[in-house]
């Protein structure tokens, strides 16, 4: 009888290997930020690329890598996490907490995102088109909330909460509290700056280049009105006079 169960069972399962596709994301930056913008830009033309299963990998981060915000990042924009590649120590350990398993390093290519266009006949120079003038967030912006100026500034009047995240592809000026997740440039603008009437945010960046909430906390300027700003790719904080 014992026989008959097994041989059943054996009939009903099976392994085999498959060469199954994987989009690698690589990741140069651990800022969550900026890469919620980048994936949320990808898929606005490739809604597609969230049918096959990414694989990330770390190994070209430099610097602390929240692999827990990185999973929910993904996980928010509907991708399908096969494993992490280059991880180690703790943020391998982060990573097989939230069922990623280790990948081994894999050779690939970059995925051409957007089609080649032909190129233009010859034709007068185009009108210049006026600069987007400022996004104005004069509400409060509520934990689990993003706010994203596209191609533009940002100024907040309200307060933004703990966990809610705000970035501008431009400069971000917050005149209210800021306790949650401040980001300018986020687009590659290495020129842009955030202004806060109080430096309490829980992690603020420009251009990818990012402090948590841990450093800034011990920074002099805790508390204090500043002017954040990429200077020779580390962040400079600095204080400021609001009158």
């Amino acid at each position: 009888m014992r026989q008959n169960v097994a041989l059943r069972v054996t009939q009903l399962f099976h392994l085999s290997a498959c060469d199954y596709p994987l989009l690698i994301l690589s990741l140069e930056s651990g800022d969550p930020m900026p890469l919620d913008a980048w994936i949320q830009s990808q898929l606005a033309d490739r809604a597609e690329l969230v049918s096959r299963p990414w694989a990330l990998d770390v190994s070209g981060c430099t610097g602390h890598v929240d692999m827990g915000e990185i999973i929910r990042v993904c996980r928010k924009h509907g991708v399908t996490l096969a494993g992490v590649m280059g991880a180690g120590g703790g943020t391998l350990g982060q990573a097989n907490s939230m069922g990623l398993a280790l990948l081994p390093p894999a050779a690939s290519e970059p995925l051409q995102l957007a089609q080649a266009e032909p190129a233009p006949p010859p034709v007068q120079a185009p009108t210049p088109v006026a600069a987007l003038g400022a996004q104005v967030v004069a509400t409060p912006v509520r934990s689990g909330q993003q706010v994203w100026a596209q191609a533009r500034d940002l100024v907040l009047l309200g307060q933004v909460s703990k966990s809610a995240e705000v970035m501008a592809d431009g400069n971000v000026f917050c005149y209210g509290p800021m306790n949650g997740r401040v980001a300018a440039g986020v687009s590659g603008n290495t020129d842009a700056s955030v202004i806060l009437t109080s430096l309490q945010a829980e992690l603020v960046a420009v251009a990818g280049v990012f402090m948590a909430l841990d450093d800034l906390s011990e920074h002099p300027c805790w508390g204090k009105p500043v002017q954040v700003r990429l200077v020779q790719d580390r962040l400079e904080i600095t204080p400021i006079r609001i009158a």
